[in-house]
């Protein structure tokens, strides 16, 4: 080779490591290159490199960055490094600090790769990249402490919730006793004090759910013997009187004569919210309770003839707190804690719509704790 070619060629390769070194910094990263059995580690970049050394004046050898390393991260990072000359991981790729001029420690992704070997198989010679990540970890960081304060003050939401939820709920109780007593004695004004009662009865369940909710005791479902059927007639019978203030039809076709081992309490809740929700959104017609269980599974359906739920707001149907319908009264817990009953049960609560009007819903309990 002729010494004019090999000018040329130099000044071509020089060319290209240029524009690689400037491709690279645009991506905040510099590439090295490690001549593994003398230590010299060069860098690589048209100007200071990332971290802020000056690259005509540092030591280039690998002893210069090992001892730039936290004392707790050299031994790890050390590690790492060997297992990839043993050959043990095809490339090595980590994420550390390195000490900068300023003797602040920056956090860098280095990835790199041994690319030739001596001839008895010793690797030779590595090459690879530096990135400086520190703003990516500070912002991590950052989000990671956000993610506390939020978890801390969701915890302290919880507590103030329940707190002042129990003495709402305590002093609604005791104007409730209070506003029956003055009913029972009242003479000509039995219409206003039903209309306070039934105020105060409507805050006590609002409240309550509030309370629960708050304090999570709806997680503690406990399995014993119960009978459906006791319960789905007792919640028939529970409901009846309103529905038949409303002119309704309430249907039941239950299956007698077994148990199984639930939370009746649980399951009762339940039932009162099912059928309580078919009534209020039901006009006319009927309200229907159906035992659809199998020798495994307790299923139970309540269906109505009502007003049925828009399509578009049928996935809010479960959230806490959304009312699909602002013209009747509720929180909008009540089918967020039949969800959350359901699933404490082992159970499952979906919804289809009703033909041709109204709405179903489907209640599947294991019938064996």
């Amino acid at each position: 080779m002729t010494t004019d070619t090999e000018e040329t060629l130099n000044g071509i390769i020089h060319d290209l490591e240029q524009r690689l070194e400037i491709a690279l910094l645009s991506a905040n990263q510099v590439w090295w290159e490690w001549d593994i059995p003398t230590g010299i580690l060069k860098t690589h970049a048209i100007k200071d490199c990332i971290l802020g050394y000056d690259l005509t004046k540092i030591r280039h050898h690998l002893d210069f960055w090992m001892d730039a390393l936290p004392p707790e991260e050299r031994e790890p990072v050390w590690k790492s490094l060997q297992e990839h000359l043993n050959g043990k991981t095809d490339k090595w790729v980590m994420e550390h600090q390195y000490r900068d001029p300023n003797g602040e420690y920056k956090w860098v992704l280095e990835a790199g790769k041994v690319v030739s070997h001596n001839p008895d198989g010793s690797p030779l010679r590595m090459v690879g990249i530096t990135q400086n990540i520190h703003e990516k970890k500070l912002h991590e960081q950052e989000i990671r402490e956000k993610n506390k304060e939020l978890a801390a003050a969701l915890k302290l939401k919880d507590v103030v919730l329940a707190t002042a939820s129990h003495d709402m709920l305590n002093t609604l109780n005791s104007g409730w006793g209070f506003a029956k007593s003055l009913k029972t004695e009242s003479i000509g004004q039995t219409q206003e004090f039903q209309l306070i009662e039934e105020s105060l009865n409507q805050s006590v369940k609002l409240i309550s759910s509030i309370h629960e909710l708050a304090k999570g005791t709806l997680a503690e479902a406990k399995a014993y013997k119960t009978d459906p059927a006791t319960l789905i007639h007792e919640s028939r019978n529970f409901h009846a009187p309103t529905a038949k203030s409303k002119g309704l039809e309430l249907l039941v076709e239950s299956k007698e004569g077994y148990v199984m081992m639930t939370d009746g309490l649980a399951l009762r809740r339940i039932l009162d919210n099912l059928v309580g929700n078919a009534i209020k959104f039901t006009s006319a017609g009927h309200v229907s309770i159906l035992d659809l269980s199998t020798e495994t599974e307790f299923i139970v359906e309540v269906s109505d003839s009502g007003c049925g739920i828009p399509p578009e707001q049928a996935h809010l149907l479960f959230t806490p707190f959304k009312k699909l319908s602002s013209k009747k009264d509720g929180s909008g817990l009540g089918m967020s804690i039949c969800k959350t009953l359901a699933k404490k049960l082992s159970g499952t609560l979906s919804y289809r719509p009703n033909t041709p009007s109204g709405s179903i819903f489907r209640l599947t309990i294991p019938r064996e704790a």
